[in-house]
């Protein structure tokens, strides 16, 4: 959140994209807004419009500060031209800014309202850059000399045939990632925003931390530059053009200077450029976004009592995880997530004092897809599963039957459409867990992956029990992989090699109350079923 003690805006130190057209196109009628200033006449109309940013989409996913684009995204068809006005202001104000992110875009001239105007596709582009964004306050103060101001209605605004073509076919792509994918591409290419309220002239801007500020004289210099720059712990930008030669210490507003060295001064307002789009693309984009987020299955919360707390992170979605903290006794006591953008979810915890701290860190792109969970009464172990194929240790204790927090559509109950595009194969089937309360749990998960490999062969150890197993896969390489031997070393030892194309459709055997006392596998080789007695 922010307030503002006069008004809010400021000057722009944005960054450019770098696609100027050599030989641009000279304004026609629809883009001459100077036909009512001095500047009518002016060989220089072009440049001027591309300084204010006449009709030009803006970045605005980075926290750092907005990014101009050279780039038109929309087109004037109002019947009137908009209203611009010849000015000769001299303002000083301060603001007041709550986040980082609210600071830098108020040091850089945008007003409140313009820095929150924030779309969902907006906000998913800005999370994806996982930038930190520190909160405060931070005190901006302004020094302005404005010479020229334009008002845009946003009904007098159309998006040029390129742009809209080029959603059009984002939203034609076969998947649902794609689609994703495309329109971020599209955004990033014609901006996130459109100005409507601009403001040109000179600025002397100040940013510093409140606590900095305030030990600051109460008369302070704010027009002059020399003094503002001797403070070290501030950020001062001036604007004032490329004219060095007539720079001055002093912003005054007598200040003569060309129009080709105004600066924007101030956004006031501005508008998402999805916004130009016609209603049946806007309704094609809200319901691709709608589709974002899966929540398979669907949320739901029982009755709970004193006894438990609920936790529920879905404002963190949009954020990618860089790491998993898990405090473990006998069970699961604490579970704490960190997100790349720095910022962590608050303590899932229980009532449990004991126990020890493990951790699970993620590298760029890679994204938690499964989960494995021991539970009875309660949350008994867990284990985690990515994209890269990477499984962790089992966390926890070993009780409980694991099962698996996948489902068709969507993982782990809430799925990031945009983020990866290969969703884990979804007709996998998982057996039951065997197995008593008096052995070591294992599961070959991190071997086995997504089912894109085979069983060629099994090694059992056996006597008078099943003593131990070992299993030997295939992949579409025909690079054999073993897991490691599961169990003791004892018993007599057989091997069970498949032929090639065949499967093991069954698993049967007997057990008594410690241990396996048989085990035998059905295949689906010939017309007739083979059963291996593999344990006596």
């Amino acid at each position: 959140m922010a307030h503002r003690d006069v008004e809010v805006t400021g000057t722009t130190n944005n960054g450019t994209d770098n696609n100027l057209n050599r030989h641009p196109p000279e304004p026609n009628r629809d883009f001459d807004i100077f036909a009512s200033t001095s500047l009518k006449d002016s060989p220089s109309k072009y440049t001027l419009l591309q300084n204010i940013g006449y009709l030009r989409g803006i970045r605005v996913d980075n926290n750092d500060g907005p990014q101009n684009l050279t780039r038109r995204v929309a087109e004037y068809i109002g019947d009137e031209p908009p209203l611009v006005q010849e000015i000769n202001d001299f303002i000083t104000e301060s603001i007041t800014t709550k986040t980082e992110r609210e600071a830098n875009y108020s040091h850089s001239g945008w007003s409140i309202d313009a820095t929150s105007t924030i779309s969902p596709w907006t906000s998913s582009r800005i999370a994806a850059n996982n930038q930190p964004n520190a909160e405060g306050t931070w005190i901006t103060r302004r020094t302005l000399v404005q010479r020229f101001r334009l008002r845009i209605s946003p009904d007098d605004l159309v998006p040029i045939p390129e742009f809209k073509a080029e959603i059009e076919v984002a939203l034609d792509k076969p998947t649902i990632f794609q689609q994703f994918e495309a329109v971020y591409r599209a955004l990033h290419k014609w901006g996130d925003v459109v100005p409507l309220e601009v403001e040109m002239g000179v600025s002397l801007v100040f940013t510093d931390l409140e606590a900095n500020v305030s030990r600051l004289p109460a008369t302070a210099s704010w027009f002059d530059t020399r003094y503002l720059a001797t403070i070290r712990t501030a950020r001062t930008t001036r604007q004032e053009g490329t004219d060095y030669l007539g720079w001055e210490e002093n912003i005054w507003p007598k200040r003569s200077m060309s129009p080709l060295n105004w600066r924007q001064t101030r956004i006031r307002k501005v508008m998402d450029t999805t916004r130009l789009l016609p209603v049946e693309i806007r309704d094609r984009l809200s319901q691709l976004y709608a589709q974002r987020l899966s929540y398979i299955p669907a949320l739901m919360i029982g009755p709970s009592d004193s006894a438990c707390e609920t936790h529920d992170d879905t404002h963190h979605a949009a954020k990618s995880i860089s790491g998993v903290t898990i405090y473990t006794s006998d069970f699961i006591r604490t579970v704490k997530f960190e997100y790349a953008d720095q910022s962590r979810s608050s303590r899932h915890e229980g009532s449990e004092l004991q126990g020890s701290e493990h951790k699970m860190m993620l590298i760029d792109g890679e994204y938690i897809t499964e989960i494995f969970v021991w539970k009875h009464d309660w949350i008994d172990g867990l284990q985690f599963v990515t994209n890269f194929e990477r499984c962790s240790p089992h966390f926890g204790g070993l009780w409980g039957a694991p099962t698996v927090a996948r489902s068709q559509g969507g993982v782990l109950g809430i799925w990031r459409h945009d983020a990866v595009g290969a969703v884990p194969k979804e007709q996998d089937v998982f057996s039951d867990y065997f197995g008593t309360q008096h052995g070591k749990p294992y599961n070959d998960r991190v071997v086995v992956r997504n089912s894109d490999i085979a069983i060629s062969k099994i090694d059992i150890g056996c006597g008078a029990v099943l003593d131990s197993l070992q299993i030997t896969y295939l992949d579409d390489s025909s690079r054999e992989i073993r897991t490691e031997r599961h169990g003791g070393a004892g018993g007599e030892k057989h091997e069970f090699v498949l032929e090639p194309g065949e499967h093991i459709t069954s698993v049967s055997g007997k057990f008594d109350d410690r241990q396996i006392t048989q085990i035998n596998f059905v295949t689906d080789q010939g017309e007739c079923p083979r059963m291996y007695m593999s344990a006596c």
